[in-house]
């Protein structure tokens, strides 16, 4: 039998982690579930906030096609309403967007291989030797490998909890949709 994960509400969670909440209601307009869910352990928001809070070398459509790719490999609805919406704050199309997640990119070569890469990393758990030669062939460094492994981390975090809970959406739902790559979700 399974069972029903139930996002807390304000007046349950801790004085500590409420600041943190209210601070994230104040800059996005709402709290999400995934936030106020994290609070049911004493230090998952703070730690996720800090770990999400970091700038990497990679611009913000650059970012959100990570966060798309690995929510996609993933199988996560939650987070790929989330960042939908957050692709297109950051200037992409609903085309573009739906592209990127069946890694199709046909605009941007480098962020083709970008997407690819990042496909082959979370499909493969990490293990892409042929895929290596394109990355750094296409301009990528060391540093944008760790940068974008670090995202994969993040994402693959709020994957996982929102996967398991199955808590609700609280952003515009987006279509399911198979992607064009080998791992075919």
């Amino acid at each position: 039998m399974r069972r029903e994960f139930r996002v807390p509400k304000m007046e349950e969670i801790q004085e500590r982690d409420r600041k943190l909440l209210y601070a994230l209601e104040k800059s996005l307009g709402f709290v999400p579930n995934v936030y106020a869910f994290m609070t049911r352990s004493e230090t998952a928001l703070n730690r996720f906030l800090q770990f999400t809070d970091v700038p990497t070398v990679f611009n913000r459509i650059q970012a959100e096609a990570i966060h798309l790719v690995t929510s996609q490999v993933n199988q996560n609805p939650y987070c790929l309403a989330v960042h939908t919406a957050l692709a297109k704050d950051a200037g992409l199309t609903d085309e573009q967007i739906i592209a990127i997640r069946k890694g199709n990119v046909t605009w941007d070569k480098k962020l083709d291989t970008l997407v690819d890469f990042t496909c082959e990393l979370v499909t493969n758990r990490g293990k892409i030797p042929e895929m290596t030669a394109r990355f750094y062939g296409d301009g990528y460094t060391d540093t944008c490998l760790v940068d974008l492994i670090m995202l994969v981390g993040m994402t693959t975090v709020a994957n996982y909890i929102t996967n398991t809970t199955r808590i609700p959406v609280d952003f515009p739902e987006v279509p399911v949709i198979v992607c064009n790559c080998d791992c075919k979700r």
